[in-house]
């Protein structure tokens, strides 16, 4: 009689490698969260030294989610062409930059600017995670991998107003922004340092384990009625974690009477209980 399989024959992918890819990946998902809120905690500092309405202030993170929504739809072909690899370190890249070009901005078109252009980094993180993810973790192991990867995308929400708040307080929201600048920076050279394991030739394990073999036609899955229920859905929740997240701060200072320390916390607290969820 033949013996049965041993437990580790089943997933020989180690799993200290499965670990390290999905850690690496978990945390730039995160910091694409964190630029998600790159504006809004600053928004007492813009008003106070520009005067801007609050529907101005607003409007400069609409233009972040417009673009980055828009390019979202590209960039998955930008990912087939030319590799996800290049793609993640050059939405890294456009988040540094548009980080500092928010820093240095002394109008609101620059402000726009610098908005508009960490939208484009913003855009590629989701093809480019999920490619990443089918393609270099093992199978039996997707499931926490897809969960790892929206706890870190919470984490980093929760993490942006502490971040930003405590260090425009004592130096200013242009300090706090070039600081902000530096962390995609910090991450590439993470990746690179990392990239045998995320961009070298994937594993036998995990190589075409996901791939069908009939592929469907590009465009198939817009006729699936699924797709835009779940498109609605993400819609209307996200519109309105947006405007949670955006303007709560302020609502409660307003309201409340409470420091803008105290009130960014109200986004990382919501945003903790979204991760422990």
């Amino acid at each position: 009689m033949a013996k049965p399989a041993a437990a580790g024959a089943l997933n020989p992918v180690p799993l200290a490698r499965d670990v390290r890819i999905i850690g690496l990946i978990g945390i730039a998902h995160g910091l694409s969260h964190f630029f998600h809120l790159i504006v809004a905690p600053l928004f007492p500092w813009l008003k106070a030294d520009y005067g801007y309405s609050y529907a101005e202030l607003g409007f400069i993170m609409t233009v972040f989610f417009i673009i980055s929504g828009c390019c979202q739809a590209l960039a998955g072909f930008v990912v087939d062409r030319y590799g996800a690899g290049r793609t993640l370190i050059g939405g890294l890249a456009c988040l540094g930059a548009g980080a500092a070009c928010l820093g240095v901005s002394d109008s609101y078109a620059g402000l726009l600017a610098g908005a508009a252009l960490a939208g484009l980094g913003n855009c590629v993180f989701h093809p480019v995670d999920f490619s990443l993810l089918n393609a270099r973790v093992s199978v039996p192991r997707l499931g926490p991998a897809y969960s790892v990867h929206g706890l870190t995308g919470s984490l980093g929400w929760a993490f942006a107003p502490v971040f930003l708040v405590g260090i425009a307080a004592p130096y200013g929201w242009r300090n706090a922004l070039f600081a902000a600048a530096l962390l995609p920076l910090g991450m590439i050279i993470v990746l690179l340092m990392n990239r045998d394991a995320l961009f070298g030739e994937p594993s036998e394990e995990t190589e075409g384990a996901n791939v069908e073999s009939n592929p469907a036609p590009l465009l198939a899955f817009l006729r699936e009625p699924k797709i835009w229920w779940c498109f609605g859905f993400f819609v209307f929740v996200s519109a309105a974690i947006g405007a949670s997240q955006n303007f709560a701060p302020t609502i409660f200072q307003k309201l409340y009477d409470i420091d803008v320390p105290g009130a960014a916390m109200s986004v990382t607290t919501m945003m903790l209980g979204s991760a422990l969820g």
